[in-house]
């Protein structure tokens, strides 16, 4: 299944409720009394994951992160000091944060950030990440986090941004540890927005960057304490005033105003165009579709109703006048949550939304999964071989079908993708059907680049059109070229895809972190490949591993061609352990050869675990 872009608006009812949305001490070593601990987690736009929190004697707890970024632990029966331990993502990229507090500290905020792991990071001259990662670590707690050395800690790290604070407004006298803020790309979530942090795990130094221009205005060393408070190049952040904080509260207010045409009842077409939400002109793309194509679906979907966003994360470019966005996007459908690509203009002074900008429906994500089948004796019935296997790498969803349906635009019939692990690049071309494009070297619709040196679905060890997974690490970034007949490129330099999370490696996968489908009828009767009969409704139920999520599943038949013959998809709860799904239609004619049922489950760090469980002919 792909990054949610509204395409799947035309093609199920079941889309897949949140919404957009921000207080201090010293001394260790006692008891406390039942209070929690509670803040922000941000890096921009809320986090979407967990904090554990680790206090002095190695007790540990967990706690979701809210959809406005807060937290909130009781740890009454904890002795400080403490550290937590943020994880989750912010947009597309996969984050973990590291913060601490004293006893004293309980009562009030302590926030989560890449300024407060910073922080953590030069008060144990290491990476806080690194550091933490040791068990034997874990007991220093209590003398490493004390009221002093926090105090210092952060009295540097002010002093660094310091330049950051007054260009934007913000006072002096705020503690990036303790100050309450909100989510809502104001005050210090504001500089969060324009400042981006990057960790070198080899020389335990942050990189501190200007996110307009991508220009390094400092760097921090987290094994000495000489450049703990140099403050960052003030000629390299001339971009960075009021208008620009400005700039990022109209996006969201533009955001809201999409939402809001949603909020009660579904908007007419005439209503769409007309409400000063979207750039109507001819320069509207998403995910293949014009603004007219956009706002008929739209307009017709009443699982759209309650349209929500939240852990809204916002990119502007240098210039000003453009940038993109991620958000998770809800409704009133219980099944309605996915993450969503926006293109965001400033035109005539005013934001506008100008779709994701991009001729297809592309997503990248670490997938693993288990394939289990039967050969089915030429008549039907069960009773021939089983097999079994596992595979695990990147799954690269690229769809333009809506593209390449429009007139007037040249069809995409290739992909050019490259990035770390990928070696000379992975080439997809179009399915048989003309929809989402598949590996050119797979006979049916596959899409994903599995790792290099394993063995792939003919037992035949892979050596192209594969990934090095220990190359391909969390948030590694990729291009995307989608090309013509002719091998032209259809867009530019290609888009940029970013990895959320590394694949896990095949030979560490085993058959208990998979989804297990525990029964699979037609109708009652037996899935075979008799039984996929057009009408008849397919009823499938599982268990699922703890750490894991229902995401959604699709039956799936193919005939002799490799064509298509059934693919019904549906999105599912993240509870559920059961599903009935209406066959409907063949998409073709034909004699069915496999036939089968994949269902996909994720991981608290947007990994995937699909199960495909099949029948084929001999």
């Amino acid at each position: 299944m792909a990054t949610f872009t509204f395409k799947k608006l035309a093609l199920t009812t079941a889309l897949a409720g949140l919404f957009m949305a921000g207080c201090g001490g010293g001394g260790g070593g006692v008891s406390v009394a039942s209070k929690t601990l509670s803040g922000t987690v941000a890096g921009g736009a809320a986090v979407i994951g967990t904090v554990l929190i680790t206090d002095s004697k190695g007790m540990t707890k967990t706690a979701n992160i809210e959809a406005n970024g807060r937290y909130s632990i009781d740890v009454a029966d904890m002795t400080g000091p403490f550290v937590l331990k943020a994880a989750g993502t912010v947009g597309n990229t996969t984050v973990t944060y590291y913060s601490a507090a004293t006893s004293a500290d309980v009562g009030g905020t302590v926030n989560v950030t890449p300024f407060t792991n910073m922080l953590v990071s030069n008060i144990a001259a290491q990476l806080a990440e690194t550091y933490f990662s040791n068990p034997a670590n874990i007991g220093n707690i209590g003398a490493l986090i004390t009221s002093g050395k926090l105090i210092a800690a952060e009295t540097a790290l002010q002093a660094k941004l310091q330049p950051i604070l007054t260009a934007l407004g913000i006072s002096d006298s705020i503690d990036l540890l303790r100050s309450s803020f909100a989510a809502d790309h104001s005050g210090i979530d504001a500089v969060l927005d324009l400042v981006k942090v990057e960790a070198d795990t080899a020389t335990n130094v942050f990189t501190i960057r200007n996110a307009l221009s991508q220009a390094v205005i400092s760097t921090d060393d987290a094994t000495g304490s000489g450049d703990d408070a140099t403050p960052v190049d003030s000629t390299k952040i001339s971009d960075f005033t009021p208008e620009r904080v400005t700039d990022l509260q109209s996006v969201i207010t533009k955001l809201n105003s999409f939402a809001a045409l949603f909020a009660n009842s579904l908007p007419s077409t005439a209503a769409m165009m007309n409400a000063g939400v979207f750039d109507t002109s001819s320069n509207f793309m998403m995910g293949g579709k014009g603004f007219a194509q956009f706002a008929t679906e739209m307009s017709t979907q009443a699982s759209a109703i309650g349209m929500k966003f939240s852990s809204v994360a916002i990119a502007l470019d240098a210039s000003g006048l453009s940038g993109t966005l991620t958000a998770v996007v809800t409704s009133n459908t219980p099944s309605f949550s996915e993450k969503i690509l926006l293109k965001m203009v400033k035109l005539n002074n005013v934001w506008m939304v100008q779709g994701d900008g991009r001729i297809a429906d592309l997503s990248l994500y670490a997938q693993a999964r288990r394939n289990e089948w039967t050969v089915l004796p030429a008549v039907n019935g069960f009773g021939g071989a089983q097999g079994s296997s596992i595979q695990s790498g990147i799954n690269i969803w690229i769809d333009p079908f809506a593209y390449n349906s429009t007139a007037g635009h040249t069809p995409v019939a290739s992909a050019l993708i490259t990035g770390p692990g990928l070696g000379n690049g992975i080439t997809m071309v179009q399915d048989t059907q003309n929809r989402e494009l598949r590996l050119s070297n797979s006979a049916n619709t596959d899409t994903v680049a599995i790792e290099c040196g394993t063995t792939d679905g003919n037992n035949q060890t892979v050596t192209t059109q594969c990934v090095n997974i220990t190359q391909a690490l969390d948030n590694s970034e990729y291009t995307v070229i989608l090309k013509d007949s002719n091998g032209n490129s259809l867009n530019g330099a290609g888009y940029k895809q970013i990895l959320p999370k590394q694949p896990i490696v095949t030979s560490a996968l085993t058959n208990a972190m998979f989804p297990s489908i525990t029964a699979i009828t037609i109708d009652g009767a037996p899935l075979t490949l008799n039984t996929v009969v057009a009408d008849k409704s397919v009823a499938v139920s599982w268990t699922l591993p703890n750490g894991l999520q229902a995401k959604d599943m699709n039956i799936w038949a193919n005939t002799t061609t490799g064509a298509n013959y059934f693919r019904v998809e549906k999105n599912l709860l993240p509870t559920d352990t059961t599903a009935l799904i209406g066959l409907g239609t063949p998409l073709t004619v034909g004699t069915v050869s496999n036939a089968g049922v994949w269902l996909q489950s994720m991981d608290a760090v947007g990994r995937r675990f699909g199960l495909s469980k099949s029948v084929q002919s001999q």
